[in-house]
């Protein structure tokens, strides 16, 4: 069995999913990476090669189930009723401070039809060719098998505090993957001698504090696992707003409506990180937000290592959104960044070698895209940035790295795909790195951290800044 943390380097890392964009063997400042994760569903022979090629470069080497996508499509099956009965649920509240009874039972109805989908989506995987699959790769760490249905009847807004919703019944679905951990780790669903040479880590699904404690005691009951993966599917992927949270027996309210994302993702894995109790490594399902992964260091005091994953660097660099640490641990929007550069008559920069190294090799001219545009310092960012968003020839031709994505096998659009996914993992790397050095010393990274929120909060939208100093005070708290 290998050690966690292997080495010091992965006490605190975060893992880039494994592809062309960002494991490169013809371009090689792609594999300035420490960890990759590749999902059973998209694993092939290329992609094979490609993780046999980082493992031998001694990077850690995650190998995921594929359930998120799984889940992902069950979701979509049952979103617009989710959405009404949310909506109603809010509306009623609002009109009489409490939810109807036809209501709840609506949810009731729906959340029996998801679990029903779920275990037939179970029933039907053949888990010893996942497990195969996952085995192919060499990995260090695997996401282990586990039940779907909590993050489904998550992102169909099922659990919204609204509908106070009670941990005890969704203890059946932790309990479902305490024990398809165990069967896996047995041997039972195959590749037996492939497991034993792997750290495989079980799923915690929960929704908020109360029931993170109680699968994380749970586990702690009934497992000795090699780690704990958290996921963040359904926390990240929502777009409700709440007014307050509970922990155990406290209700926590907010003086208005926040944002429910880092919030819900902060509560649950101090419930995880409070009914753990222990120093287990943990792996972090899909979380790529950089003030956040900032934050999760200081949610796990006792964890022997935490491991990050998330496909966004290069998700958000195809839509044209950049990482930015400067100002703070934050995510821009290109046109706006390349607007106020304009304006204020400073051309943009970065010190991630992935911008240096596309710069030097296709140079950018702020100044004679300043004089076509007419561009001066009572410009209002808003008009420069729909002028760049719609004139696309001119970016690519001026400021090519702030060039819009498009079809194309042309040099400086495949490595657009690279070099701007590889900025926005390197700010990420560095937020890693600076979290490692302060690790053994709590206080100095407890003002880091604080310092880092406050730089958050001066520049972030209003809303989401009250969210993430909310989420550093609730970790103080609890």
């Amino acid at each position: 069995m290998i050690k966690i943390p292997k080495f010091k380097r992965d006490k605190y890392i975060f893992i880039s999913n494994l592809k062309d964009v960002t494991a490169n063997p013809d371009y090689p400042i792609t594999m300035r990476r420490d960890g990759y994760l590749l999902s059973s569903q998209y694993t092939n022979r290329s992609l094979e090669a490609l993780a046999k090629l980082v493992k031998a470069r001694r990077n850690l080497l995650v190998s995921d189930n594929g359930n998120f996508t799984r889940m992902k499509s069950i979701t979509s099956r049952f979103s617009l009723r989710g959405e009404a009965i949310l909506a109603l649920a809010i509306e009623e509240v609002k009109k009489d401070d409490k939810v109807k009874h036809e209501t709840l039972e609506q949810r009731v109805d729906l959340i029996l039809e998801v679990e029903k989908a779920c275990a037939q989506e179970l029933a039907e995987m053949d888990f010893e060719a996942i497990i195969r699959k996952q085995l192919s790769i060499n990995p260090d760490y695997m996401i282990a098998m586990e039940d779907l249905t909590i993050p489904v009847m998550m992102m169909l807004g099922l659990m919204h505090p609204v509908f106070e919703p009670s941990a005890n019944n969704v203890s059946k679905h932790q309990n479902n993957s305490i024990e398809l951990y165990k069967t896996q780790s047995s041997g039972k669903m195959g590749s037996a001698d492939g497991l034993s040479e792997v750290a495989k880590f079980h799923v915690l699904h929960a929704y908020d504090y109360a029931s993170a404690f109680q699968g994380a005691k749970e586990i702690r009951k009934k497992l000795s696992p090699e780690g704990i993966a958290i996921s963040y599917g359904g926390p990240m992927k929502s777009r409700r707003w709440v007014t307050s949270l509970k922990f155990g027996d406290k209700v926590e309210t907010f003086k208005e409506k926040l944002p429910e994302p880092y919030l819900a993702a902060t509560a649950l894995t101090l419930g995880a990180a409070k009914g753990l109790e222990s120093g287990v490594p943990v792996h972090i399902l899909g979380v790529g937000t950089p003030i956040l992964i900032a934050m999760i260091s200081t949610l796990l005091p006792e964890s022997s290592a935490i491991s990050i994953d998330s496909t966004a660097p290069f998700k958000d660099a195809n839509v044209g959104t950049l990482y930015g640490s400067k100002s703070a641990f934050i995510k821009m929007d290109q046109y706006k960044v390349a607007a106020y550069s304009l304006i204020n008559n400073s051309p943009f920069t970065s010190r991630t070698p992935f911008f240096k190294q596309f710069e030097h090799d296709f140079p950018s001219n702020w100044d004679a895209l300043r004089a076509e545009l007419g561009v001066t310092t009572n410009s209002k960012i808003k008009d420069i940035a729909s002028i760049l968003k719609k004139e696309t020839e001119l970016t690519e031709k001026y400021i090519p790295f702030f060039s819009k994505m498009r079809s194309g096998k042309d040099e400086m659009m495949k490595r657009l795909r690279m070099d701007r996914a590889g900025h926005n993992f390197w700010i990420l790397r560095n937020i890693c790195v600076s979290v490692r050095d302060r690790m053994d010393d709590n206080d100095d990274l407890n003002k880091w951290i604080e310092y880092q929120v406050s730089r958050y909060c001066s520049v972030a939208n209003r809303k989401w800044a009250e969210a993430v100093k909310h989420c550093f005070e609730l970790s103080k708290k609890y």
